[in-house]
């Protein structure tokens, strides 16, 4: 079993025992739309879960489908400390004549981060936590969203270590 369905499987467990139902509880208020049966292989990480039986497990827990998934919440932010690889921002800019609205942002908040910090080395730039938080809400974005974004992107700095993985 992977690690991915292995923390699912215990997150569905956890869920369930933390509103002090037991498996024949939980079919019973699901008026047996979730069968207990099924219920208890999905926890024991035996049986695959679908898409729509995911949806409605996290329905009936009332929980976001993306904790059910990962664990986190939509608001909750990446603790993974973000490198921006300012040579890739550069390029990017020179190459794309029409940059997004996400860009843009981007482009200008970075330079005032590193106006405020006096942070000239032109090469990376940390982001710390109220950085990020900041971005997000500017740009109508979850941070995990956010992280997806700058990785597909590619503006991410990666050292050897990392790129590795």
């Amino acid at each position: 079993m992977t690690k991915e369905i292995e923390e699912i499987a215990a997150r569905l467990r956890s869920l369930r025992l933390s509103r002090n139902l037991t498996l024949a509880e939980v079919e019973i208020k699901s008026h047996k739309r979730l069968r207990a049966v099924a219920l208890g292989s999905y926890e024991r990480g035996d049986r695959s879960l679908s898409v729509s039986k995911a949806i409605e497990l996290s329905e009936f827990y009332e929980v976001p489908l993306s904790y059910l998934l990962t664990g986190l919440s939509p608001t909750q932010s990446v603790e993974k400390e973000i490198v921006i690889d300012l040579r890739r921002i550069k390029a990017l800019s020179i190459v794309e004549e029409k940059t997004t609205p996400t860009q843009q942002i981007l482009s200008s908040f970075l330079l005032g981060i590193i106006k405020e910090r006096q942070d000239f080395n032109g090469e990376i730039l940390s982001l710390r936590k109220s950085d990020v938080e900041f971005l997000t809400i500017t740009i109508g974005c979850t941070s995990v969203e956010f992280a997806m974004y700058l990785a597909q992107n590619k503006l991410l700095f990666e050292t050897k270590e990392t790129s590795s993985l």
